[in-house]
């Protein structure tokens, strides 16, 4: 059977359909699709970020994905150690290369694995590019021998991701102002390729956390890496034993694209409540501008948001955020959610990262010192 490549990329159960042979079949569509486009690339040759999360022999996968690009005559910047999707993301960017493959099956069950292609404008890539990539599959699946061989290698660089994005995310948030309330906040990674992360960005200025499920596990520690309703009782347990007045809980999801949020009375917090109050404080207390990419649905809290402060709303007509982050380019947008707990911002990377949008709301306890329900309720109060 034929790998698909859709809107999270190409996603199997190892094994059966994520096997060696398919794997290097998905990579050589990505790099055939790559070398059609070189013309219009401003590198030569083109060069790809490799990355994997915490999954079953992840950072083989990456190698063996990392084989056929350096086969391809192309070169490879391959990530020394696990890591989430957005940090993947970055490297692109930090590292000036075509784009990235993350090898992850992002919250599916641990028995997945999968491949995404993070475009040069560090977003997934748009329904053309899958779609061309899904027709190389079909094309290359025809072969006897699919996989190319040039007569020179690429080269190949080993790198630690961390940096660069840590400095990234230091500007956007003030970490020393983070830190002063970051006692009040608990994380849970549910086991995910993001544990850990948010106390060692914020290690250096002071801040503690507390951490539930904060150690990557191949398997998720039995459970699905998703922000489901199961997976967030002991975070809402957590919370509302949390003394201090700015208590606040975040689950992120396993591959750090999307998070859920307790407030300081152990409730879930609705996402589309958390995107209104993000473009609230982005742009009244950042002084930040532009306006909005929100799914379809009307009338909503983001969207009355948006009014109050006057900045344009757009709406995908869907939740794939292949199309959002396209009409979040094409608007110049500052903002943009997928309705489902992902949330993308301007001037970083074009796909949901959960890291960031935890530092940002840990950011409007600091700043605003008032709990996530009370300015909630004060921003109802505006509209």
């Amino acid at each position: 059977m034929t790998p698909r490549f859709e809107a999270n990329g190409w996603q199997a159960v190892v094994a059966d359909q994520f096997t060696f042979p398919n794997l290097r079949l998905v990579t050589q569509a990505i790099v055939n699709h790559i070398r059609r486009l070189q013309t219009l690339i401003d590198n030569f040759p083109p060069r790809l970020v490799i990355g994997y999360d915490n999954r079953f022999m992840g950072q083989h996968f990456a190698e063996v994905a990392a084989e056929v690009i350096l086969q391809n005559g192309l070169d490879v910047y391959i990530m020394d150690r696990s890591a989430p999707t957005p940090v993947i993301s970055w490297m692109i960017s930090n590292l000036v290369t075509t784009g990235a493959i993350v090898i992850t099956a992002g919250d599916e069950p641990f028995q997945y694995n999968g491949v995404k292609f993070i475009t040069s404008r560090m977003a997934i890539a748009p329904e053309d590019t899958t779609s061309d990539i899904e027709d190389e599959l079909a094309q290359l699946a025809q072969l006897s021998h699919p996989l190319k061989v040039m007569p020179m290698a690429g080269d190949k660089e080993i790198h630690n991701p961390k940096p660069a994005y840590f400095r990234q995310v230091e500007r956007f948030v003030d970490l020393e102002l983070i830190a002063g309330i970051s006692e009040q906040v608990t994380v849970d990674y549910l086991h995910g390729i993001a544990s850990g992360y948010l106390r060692e960005i914020l290690r250096p200025s002071g801040g503690q956390i507390t951490e539930l499920q904060n150690s990557p596990l191949a398997d998720f520690g039995g459970v699905i890496p998703g922000i489901l309703a199961d997976n967030l009782l002991e975070l809402q347990h957590q919370v509302r034993n949390t003394k201090g007045p700015l208590a606040m809980g975040l689950a992120i999801d396993g591959d750090a694209s999307h998070l859920q949020v307790v407030d300081e009375t152990g409730e879930l917090v609705s996402h589309e409540d958390i995107f209104g109050l993000l473009l609230d404080y982005l742009l009244v207390n950042k002084g930040l501008e532009g306006g909005l990419i929100k799914t379809s649905r009307r009338h909503d809290f983001a969207e009355d948001v948006a009014k109050l402060h006057n900045v344009p709303v757009t709406y995908a007509l869907t939740s794939d955020f292949r199309v959002i982050t396209t009409n979040m380019v094409q608007e110049l947008a500052l903002l943009a959610s997928d309705g489902l707990g992902g949330y993308a911002f301007d001037g970083h990377i074009m796909e949901r990262d959960a890291l960031l949008t935890s530092l940002l709301l840990m950011e409007t306890l600091a700043v605003r010192q008032k709990p996530l329900s009370v300015q909630l309720k004060e921003l109802r109060s505006r509209l």
